[in-house]
């Protein structure tokens, strides 16, 4: 009878720390920080301030590309570039800095042949450990703009889940930017589980939807429809602008400039201001999102300035 008193006592014991561990999970949860994730692109570094170390929580510099063997492509500033972004970070050893490799047009046209060879994928995922080992990087973004055949999508995945492995080896961090179409945030549900964080490219135009506002709010009903996992979600804010007749990019700084000269074809331009980025930002933050993410941080005007994005979202994301 004492013996099962005892085992009784025990199970009893076991329960009760049990719900405490569970709580403790709940509430470290709970506290994960917001995210603020910056892309900063190789031809806008001449107006990177170190100061911007102190509002966000990522840096992922752009570009590189990759070949159809595998191996990375460099441009001619990319090595500077990384020591000048890593110097600069010393005393901000909380933000991670990443390679973004890919992007838009010929900077992904070799992704699709380098992932239907297995060789290939192994000498990418070699090139790419190594290079992050070399120059003190904490991760990779892979943007390959898009993977849109069944085939590509399966070997996408299998690249990833190539890159998964080794990259956890070196405790690195592997994030995926995928696009908010409908077939690609579908895709994006099948590369959550090889990936620490999806950077969802919301600022990217789509036909039909008119303003940012109107790509962010279709956006969030892809989310919900396809239960994409808010742990590992940062959804993506614009900093330029589009003329809406001409469709022609502006950066959020000289759209700043062109309004405070009085310039009339400004009102033209479809971009956000501080506070439809700040009323974003603690939306996305209420629907429980890892984050937000922006491009690019090249683009926004002196964080010193009442003008800034970042400065909005920063304080919206404590």
């Amino acid at each position: 009878m004492q013996n099962k008193i005892k085992l009784a006592i025990s199970f009893k014991d076991i329960g009760v720390l049990f719900f405490i561990y569970l709580a403790l999970q709940c509430r470290a949860y709970a506290e994960q920080p917001f995210k603020v994730v910056a892309y900063q692109k190789y031809n806008t570094m001449a107006n990177f301030e170190p100061m911007v170390y102190e509002h966000i929580d990522q840096l992922i510099y752009k570009l590189i590309r990759v070949n159809a063997r595998g191996e990375l492509e460099l441009l001619p500033s990319t090595i500077a570039d990384l020591k000048r972004l890593n110097d600069s970070k010393k005393t901000h050893n909380k933000v991670k800095l990443l390679i973004g490799v890919g992007g838009a047009k010929k900077n992904s046209q070799h992704f699709s042949v380098m992932a239907a060879s297995h060789s290939a994928r192994s000498n990418f995922v070699k090139q790419l450990t190594e290079f992050c080992q070399k120059y003190q990087l904490d991760g990779v973004d892979i943007d390959w703009e898009y993977p849109e055949t069944h085939q590509d999508q399966q070997n996408a995945l299998l690249l990833f889940k190539q890159l998964q492995q080794a990259f956890n080896q070196q405790e690195l961090i592997l994030t995926a930017a995928i696009t908010y179409t409908p077939e690609q945030v579908h895709f994006a549900k099948q590369v959550e589980p090889y990936v620490h964080q999806i950077n969802l490219m919301v600022y990217e135009p789509i036909k039909g939807l008119n303003t940012f506002q109107q790509q962010i709010d279709f956006a969030v009903g892809l989310i919900e429809k396809e239960a994409l996992s808010n742990e590992k979600l940062v959804v993506g804010l614009p900093f330029y602008g589009k003329n809406t007749t001409t469709g022609k990019a502006m950066a959020y700084s000289k759209i700043i400039k062109a309004k405070q000269l009085g310039r009339p074809d400004i009102t033209q331009v479809n971009y956000m201001g501080t506070d439809e980025i700040k009323v974003n930002t603690q939306m996305m933050k209420a629907k429980g999102y890892a984050g937000v993410m922006f491009w690019e941080l090249g683009f926004d005007t002196s964080i010193n300035s009442e003008n800034s994005l970042l400065r909005a979202i920063n304080s919206m994301a404590q």
